[in-house]
């Protein structure tokens, strides 16, 4: 009998594939980098509205009321992007270190630039508590959309063509029963003749 004792999950991939890994990660990153970008001007805007309120100070009180409010939105708008942009930091780090190890990077990357597109949408067409509906459309918001969207779509295009190849396990057979069984004793032989 020979034990099979395997340590990680192997996704193959086509070379196509390969090549994708590397430039999800890459978008994941740029569209971290756009996040953060949005952040900073929000803090310019932030700082801006915390002047104009400290020297409106004895104005009318209403102005303050809703220079207050715009401080308030501002601020959970940069909080935002920032932790937006932080997710996508650790996306693409996640799919540059276990780029054939696991499809879960790849899901996570999909759902939540779907989720993010979706929510952008509902916020220039649903008046939202605490948000209500926001007007202003810019270069920075598209690219950062496109950007999502090809996030998506290559990380479900990766998901659906990458296979499982071996799996974390150790058996104890006389011969392989399965294809990808066999698939995984031949990877074990090469694997232990020191071919890869």
């Amino acid at each position: 009998m020979e034990k099979y004792h395997n340590t990680k999950t192997v996704l193959s991939v086509s070379n196509k594939s390969a090549i994708l890994v590397y430039i999800v990660a890459a978008l994941t990153i740029s569209t971290a980098a756009i996040y953060f970008i949005a952040a900073s001007q929000d803090y310019s805007d932030l700082l801006q509205s915390v002047s104009k309120l400290s020297s409106n100070s004895n104005n009318n009180n209403n102005e303050n009321k809703d220079d207050a409010a715009d401080a308030v939105s501002t601020t959970n708008e940069m909080i935002f992007f920032i932790i937006v942009g932080i997710a996508y930091i650790v996306a693409g780090i996640w799919m540059m270190e276990n780029k054939y190890y696991s499809k879960i990077p790849y899901v996570i990357a999909a759902v939540g630039s779907l989720a993010l597109i979706a929510f952008y949408i509902a916020t220039r067409t649903i008046n939202i508590p605490t948000i209500g509906i926001q007007d202003d459309v810019g270069t920075i918001d598209i690219l950062s959309k496109v950007l999502q969207a090809a996030i998506a779509g290559l990380s479900i295009y990766i998901v659906r063509t990458s296979t499982i190849v071996w799996r974390s396990a150790t058996t104890s057979r006389a011969a392989p029963s399965s294809p990808a069984e066999m698939l995984e004793h031949e990877m074990q032989k090469i694997r232990t003749s020191g071919q890869i």
